[in-house]
């Protein structure tokens, strides 16, 4: 099987996650807004799932492998829903104008976190459009940690590289050169991944695309007026119907994949007479 022992990865990708995320978060779990709990632990679930997969996998237990491999259609709508509510708080800091931090990074973040919420959407629909071809599938899906492994290192690398580290707004311009670093890193690994797996090694080519994808338009869009507009009105739609939205997008995702594979033929020895 390709990618021996992935899950061990998964599981090092989650302690990066508590070590990255406990002064903003963990820490303040009491105080946390309810968007970040289900936005935390819906990819947590995720990571979880495809770590489980692997081991499954890795230990021969293919039953096992497929029954899990179901939680993809409660997991992927769910995440996604978690993810674009992580977006709603987003716009309405930005909104607000009384959070210094969101007025100057609010809108290119909301557009960094937006394509890595499709890029996942899009990787988990190829994972189950490809699921009888094992090479592709288990890279479709180990993927998707990718987008994580920016957003994680991004909270990391100022911690320990000189001069990177915000004491207050006056600081705020260096969150770039973290968020820059991490989405450098992401894409390093993804293009190691490939350069050791080039006959399947389009979803690795994928999601390298969807960072750098992520790191432009942060630059970019990101600082567009028009483009500030849009994600300040987003913030004053319902959550239920944003929620609702996403649901349905990303149900309607899966279904594709799903329907994308024929089915199987049946053979005239397993017909019964």
């Amino acid at each position: 099987m390709p990618y021996r022992h992935a899950w061990f990865w998964c599981l090092a990708i989650l302690a990066m996650t508590a070590l990255a995320f406990w002064p903003g978060y963990f820490s303040q779990l009491g105080t946390a807004r309810v968007s970040s709990h289900v936005h935390a632990v819906t990819a947590t679930a995720w990571i979880l799932l495809i770590a489980a997969q692997s081991w499954s996998i890795d230990g021969g237990n293919r039953n096992l492998h497929r029954k899990l491999g179901l939680a993809i259609f409660a997991i992927v709508p769910l995440f996604f829903m978690g993810g674009v509510g992580a977006m709603h708080s987003m716009a309405v800091a930005t909104g607000s104008g009384q959070d210094a931090f969101y007025d100057v990074w609010g809108p290119s973040l909301g557009i960094y976190d937006l394509v890595a919420a499709l890029g996942y959407l899009a990787l988990a629909s190829m994972a189950l459009k490809d699921r009888r071809r094992v090479a592709l599938h288990a890279a479709w899906l180990l993927a998707t940690p990718l987008l994580l492994v920016g957003p994680i290192l991004s909270r990391i690398y100022p911690r320990y590289i000189p001069g990177l580290s915000m004491q207050g707004p006056e600081d705020f311009e260096l969150f770039r050169w973290g968020i820059h670093l991490g989405g450098l890193t992401a894409i390093a690994m993804a293009l190691w991944l490939w350069s050791r797996h080039r006959q399947a090694g389009a979803p690795w080519l994928a999601v390298t695309a969807i960072n750098l994808t992520q790191l432009l338009l942060f630059e970019t869009l990101g600082f567009a007026g028009a483009w500030k507009a849009v994600f300040v009105a987003f913030g004053h739609v319902p959550i239920a119907v944003l929620a609702l939205g996403a649901a349905i997008a990303a149900a309607a995702a899966l279904w594709w994949g799903w329907r994308a594979v024929p089915a199987r033929r049946t053979s005239p020895a397993d017909v019964r007479v």
